[in-house]
């Protein structure tokens, strides 16, 4: 199976938290490696970057459809900004 990212994003109520404006929800798409997913969350949090309120995540759907196969659910990333 290969090992499916989802990255989407829209408005939160909190920057704090995940808790979504469903009405501003945007799929960016879905992709078979970390790091095309990584690569379409980092341009999509780029052009909202002035906006507190808009967030975008990477949710690791091979971990969602086969749980066993990496040993723990983790659902819903944030990739972590590079040093520097």
């Amino acid at each position: 199976m290969s090992k499916l990212h989802l990255v989407f994003g829209g408005r939160v109520k909190d920057p704090r938290t995940l808790d979504f404006d469903m009405k501003t929800v945007e799929v960016v798409g879905i992709y078979d490696s970390y790091s095309a997913a990584e690569d379409a969350w980092r341009a999509a949090a780029q052009r909202t970057v002035d906006d507190a309120e808009m967030k975008f995540v990477v949710v690791h759907l091979h971990r969602l459809l086969e749980p066993d196969m990496e040993g723990s659910v983790t659902g819903i990333a944030r990739p972590k900004a590079p040093a520097g």
